[in-house]
């Protein structure tokens, strides 16, 4: 797993090994966490990296709980 902070967002990525150990690491956008005025809100990634708003989810107050809301029971960020 692997963070990018940029301003007021925060950028989650998969970070995976190549499978035969040999090669580059690849890395896949997860969620991005941005500030808002409302508090942190999550949006996801889709395949092709591009942000889509989680409609399903609330802004929450704090990082911690922002980075909890990652852990889905609809599997909408680590499939």
């Amino acid at each position: 797993m692997g963070c990018a902070v940029r301003g007021s967002a925060a950028v989650i990525t998969e970070e995976r090994a190549p499978w035969d150990g040999v090669g580059q690491w690849t890395s896949r956008r997860v969620a991005r966490l941005r500030r808002t005025e409302e508090g942190w809100q999550v949006d996801g990634a889709d395949r092709n990296g591009r942000w889509y708003p989680c409609d399903h989810l609330s802004a929450v107050p704090s990082l911690d709980e922002a980075l909890t809301v990652l852990d889905d029971p609809r599997h909408a960020f680590w499939g």
